[in-house]
């Protein structure tokens, strides 16, 4: 035998057992071994490594970069240097006999590879465990378990499996066997360390006079323990037994519990440690059997979703993504946004738009000067909406119809692995392996065929946004991802300003962006300062649909004034509306003014921050998403009448300092809002859907 051990501990938030823990270990008999005691942290957030630090200066302490038990004892083995090492649970206490009673009998036989102590409930008379053995159909229990110590468990003996709660391994065994299995994170990677041994000759082996107390649970859930189990009993038989795979299924705790998207998502990690540990035939083998089982469990649907998810999960083919936009044919706010998206994808993904309209994507382009070009689409004529010819999907014309309108669009969306609803549709019923659905606000109420609860994923615009999804449909966001906006022009700043007030609104139908008020609110301003009347302009922007009524209100309005400094402008492209932002000195936002109702009050603002960047002192209402870009009297002005409006408009008019200062501050504080910060904040969410879908577990809180 070696002269060496090394001690080691995992941690993670166990700061409460830590100190009985090292108290016990230094308190231990020694002998003649040197020792060494590692403690591997794993992302502790309650103080556990600076207790340590300062009590136990000895200990040496190593961080782990997840949180991942197995990776953290391969971690612990890599920085250790004893002849043997012991692996001991942070919520334990040992006895003074503890090594000594583990090294005699690891003395006995060379081919010992292992030996493990008596484990003891912190009462010090009931069993934890004396060794480990199957009971049925790949379960196990802890021999002894509950049991109370009478002496009934006093001889050594040799086990077939061994817990890594307290257990010691000769350094020729480890090295020979190699890495504890990372996939299996946490729980069960004893049971799987304990076959590799056997099967590379080593002998298991129980040590009595080795006693160690376990606060049972203390430094892990009940619920943690039985989700990594069963999922880890899967990952296990794939390895080891893979014929017994299949028949597995309806046996384990999650399918006894009904908990089947935990099946589901184990059944898929399963599979790929199948194809990663066997051969062709064997793998194909237990695919067959497998598919009959996975039909009965899941029925056709998922089945259907399972084994094209197989088909990415073990990297046949790239990620198909299908993005349904009802109002694709539509340049708006919401467009330009899940257009970034579908960007920002395309390379990684196979790409396809799903729209009801006829359009090109080259639009995309001359519209928001988005490149979608790697990008499909596809149009889906829906028959409910042809009849109407309307140029609005609106799903508030479905009342009493018997079928959803939208089951055809529900049908298309089981073609694809994510399905994203990006235009707020809440009649879509997903079918996709994963789901996503983009909200820029809740505008309904949950009614029939409502399907949003439905989705795997719910991302908003703005923490506005978020509220109302919480109190109108009682879901919880996901992530909020603010819109992206990059609108800096290359030239142009402060200095050189027309003096032009202008808002970019849509000329929406019902007269929400409060085009007409702002008319009229310029007209109060030109009687309070004549220089208003003679020297500036105001500019309204916006999109309109053809023969929009609203929009023919606001020329009526503008035309019966009869006056020179208000313009009109519909439907601008990128160059044109960029142009505007350049030479205009303040800004406008309306959207929400005498509002009682939350959808009409502006849920982000995309063209506030488009201001924003190109140096416009924004002036805007005080309610929406508008809170979330403007810093009141810092990045701009915010005003709950028009009379305010008017106040704060005169103010930044009158001083031009004022004015300048206050479009610094709006051009610093809109770089919160960039197309970086939106592509880094979904791709860091997409890579956590990304990894789902290809069987990954998901991060350990």
């Amino acid at each position: 035998m070696g002269r060496s051990v090394s001690i080691i501990i995992v941690n993670r938030d166990g700061r409460k057992f830590l100190a009985s823990c090292f108290d016990s270990l230094f308190s231990m008999e020694r002998g003649d071994f040197s020792l060494e005691m590692i403690m591997i942290d794993n992302f502790s957030h309650d103080g556990s490594a600076d207790l340590v630090r300062e009590k136990f200066p000895e200990v040496r302490i190593i961080e782990n970069d997840v949180n991942n038990y197995a990776r953290a004892l391969n971690l612990g083995i890599k920085h250790s240097r004893g002849d043997c090492v012991a692996f001991l649970n942070n919520d334990t206490v040992v006895e003074k006999n503890w090594l000594r009673g583990l090294i005699e009998i690891l003395s006995l036989d060379e081919k010992i590879g292992a030996v493990q102590s008596k484990i003891l409930f912190s009462d010090g008379r009931t069993i934890n465990s004396v060794g480990g053995e199957e009971i049925e159909d790949f379960y196990f229990r802890d021999i002894g378990f509950g049991e109370r110590d009478v002496g009934q468990y006093e001889g050594a003996e040799e086990r077939e499996y061994v817990s890594g709660g307290s257990v010691i391994f000769k350094r020729d065994c480890l090295e020979s066997v190699g890495d504890f299995d990372e996939d299996f994170m946490m729980y069960f990677e004893d049971m799987d360390y304990s076959i590799r041994c056997r099967q590379k000759g080593w002998k298991l082996f129980y040590a009595p006079q080795s006693v160690v107390y376990h606060e049972y649970h203390g430094a892990a859930s009940s619920e943690l323990c039985e989700y990594f189990c069963s999922r880890n009993r899967f990952l296990c038989l794939a390895k080891h037994l893979p014929r017994r795979l299949p028949r597995s299924l309806k046996t384990s705790h999650f399918y006894l519990h009904k908990e089947y998207e935990r099946l589901y998502h184990s059944l898929i990690q399963a599979i790929r440690k199948l194809v990663a540990h066997h051969d062709t035939e064997t793998v194909l083998r237990t695919l067959d059997e497998l598919k009959d089982v996975v039909l009965e469990v899941f029925g056709h649907q998922r089945a259907y979703n399972f084994f094209r998810q197989l088909e990415v999960a073990l990297g046949l083919r790239k990620i198909t993504v299908g993005i349904y936009d009802h109002a694709f044919h539509f340049a708006g706010g919401g467009q330009r946004y899940v257009a970034k998206l579908a960007e920002i994808l395309q390379d990684r993904c196979d790409v396809t738009y799903i729209a009801n309209k006829d359009i090109a994507l080259e639009k995309y382009k001359e519209w928001f000067d988005i490149d979608l070009s790697r990008c499909k689409l596809k149009i889906i004529k829906m028959p409910f909406y042809e009849k109407f010819e309307r140029y609005f999907i609106d799903e508030g014309l479905v009342v009493k119809e018997k079928t959803n309108p939208f089951a055809v669009i529900s049908r298309e969306s089981l073609h694809y692995d994510i399905f994203i609803n990006a235009n707020m549709l809440t009649k879509v019923m997903p079918l996709s392996c994963l789901s996503i659905f983009l909200c820029h606000f809740p505008d309904r109420v949950k009614e029939r065929f409502f399907s949003v609860d439905q989705y795997d994923y719910l991302i908003t615009n703005s923490d506005y946004t978020s509220f109302w999804a919480r109190r109108r449909w009682r879901i919880n966001p996901t992530i909020r991802l603010y819109p992206p906006v990059d609108m800096y022009s290359k030239t142009g700043g402060t200095t050189d300003k027309e003096k032009i007030i202008l808002s970019v609104a849509r000329f929406e139908i019902g007269g929400s962006k409060k085009q007409i008020e702002m008319i009229d609110a310029f007209c109060n301003l030109c009687k309070k300062d004549q220089r208003v009347k003679n020297e500036w302009k105001l500019i309204l922007a916006g999109g309109s649909s053809p023969d929009n009524p609203y929009f023919n209100r606001v020329r009526r309005k503008v035309d019966s004034l009869q006056c020179d400094n208000i313009e009109l402008i519909s439907n601008l492209t990128n160059a044109q509306l960029m142009k505007l932002y350049r030479e205009a000195s303040i800004f406008w936002h309306l959207c929400g003014l005498d509002e009682r109702n939350p959808q009409l009050v502006e849920h982000f603002g995309m063209t506030t921050v488009e201001a924003m960047q190109n140096y416009c002192a924004p002036i805007v209402i005080d309610g929406g998403g508008q809170r979330e870009i403007v810093e009141h009297g810092i990045s701009g002005f915010r005003f709950k009448t028009t009379g305010e409006l008017e106040s704060y408009t005169l103010e930044v008019i009158r001083n031009r300092k004022l004015r300048e200062e206050i479009a610094e501050m709006a051009y610093e504080r809109s770089f919160c809002f960039t197309s970086v910060r939106f592509e880094e904040k979904f791709l860091e969410f997409f890579s956590n859907v990304e990894n789902r879908l290809l069987g990954g577990e998901e991060a350990i809180g």
